[in-house]
């Protein structure tokens, strides 16, 4: 990335944490001390990890602060906006706040569904939301079923698009948006090992799901058995994370699932970010297709024995 490009990066990026410092000091002054603190921690975390991947040059997480601090301006400004139009500073509690905030997206009908598939399809190209932040909102207002199969549709749209990305518009395109470690980490495991390790990464959780959409149009993988993937697996994890949110949060064996998801996940998470490189050899070593033989290769006893016989027809000719 220019030195251009970063520059302009880095100010839009301070920017938008000054606009978020001043809209949650004059807009959500109503909201509860929780809220506010969230927010100015947003902004501060924003700035600091912007600045520090500007001077450190870390193009790829640089990209990845802004397109996050993008996603909490506009959802912070929207519930700034929700707040002034539905008046819900007469409301005492947060939580009373919020379910008002669900009753009005709930009667926003099929205009809410249509942005809800919208922001799915924007989260898998451009916008790389953690999957709680895309699917429970919808689960919360629409219910797990309806939230499920608007997502999935969205989540499939946008894998499309990322495979043609890659495919038309090629390595540059993939590279400027992935970053390159990524690209070159990911596209020899897509490219040699198999379409096994496709499937696998979908699954599993800490793969970049939608990175490797594009990646996999940079490769020979067909289109048909990449939508194929698409279609049956990415609406199974979806539904798992949607249906998750029926789990009551306020009677004791709820919590108790609620933490043990939290500490499972956590505890993963630790793991992954500390063996990554080893549970990624492993998978590429256990599920890899076996390289076949080609037919032109001479086994290696015979280049031998084509080697010991070689000097003693030499001999032969030059005692003729």
């Amino acid at each position: 990335m220019k030195t251009k490009q970063k520059i302009a990066l880095f100010l839009i990026n301070t920017l938008m944490c000054v606009a978020i410092l001043f809209i949650t000091c004059f807009c959500l002054s109503g909201w509860g001390i929780l809220v506010q603190v969230a927010c100015y921690g947003v902004a501060g975390v924003g700035f600091l990890v912007g600045l520090v991947t500007f001077l450190t040059r870390k193009d790829a997480i640089l990209k990845s602060v802004f397109v996050v601090m993008v996603c909490a301006i506009v959802l912070i400004g929207v519930i700034a906006v929700m707040s002034a139009v539905g008046h819900l500073e007469q409301y005492e509690t947060d939580e009373e706040k919020i379910d008002a905030l669900i009753i009005m997206l709930e009667q926003t009908g099929g205009w809410g569904m249509a942005v809800y598939f919208l922001l799915q399809v924007l989260q898998v190209v451009i916008l790389p939301l953690p999957a709680l932040v895309c699917y429970l909102p919808g689960a919360l207002i629409w219910g797990p079923l309806y939230a499920t199969l608007i997502a999935s549709a969205g989540v499939i749209v946008g894998s499309v698009i990322c495979y043609v990305i890659g495919k038309y518009f090629g390595h540059r395109a993939v590279v400027w948006i992935a970053g390159k470690e990524t690209v070159e980490k990911y596209t020899p495991m897509l490219a040699k090992r198999g379409k096994i390790i496709f499937v696998l990464m979908q699954i599993l959780p800490f793969f970049p799901d939608d990175i490797l959409c594009m990646l996999a149009g940079l490769t020979c993988m067909n289109f048909p058995f990449f939508l194929g993937v698409i279609v049956l697996v990415r609406p199974i994890v979806i539904a798992v994370y949607c249906y998750g949110s029926a789990i009551p949060y306020d009677q004791p064996w709820g919590i108790a699932v609620w933490v043990a998801i939290f500490v499972v996940c956590i505890s993963v998470a630790i793991i992954w970010f500390k063996f990554q490189d080893k549970i990624e050899g492993w998978l590429v070593s256990k599920f890899s297709l076996k390289r076949k033989k080609k037919p032109n290769e001479i086994p290696a006893a015979a280049d031998e024995a084509k080697e010991e016989t070689q000097p003693q027809q030499n001999d032969k000719t030059s005692e003729n």
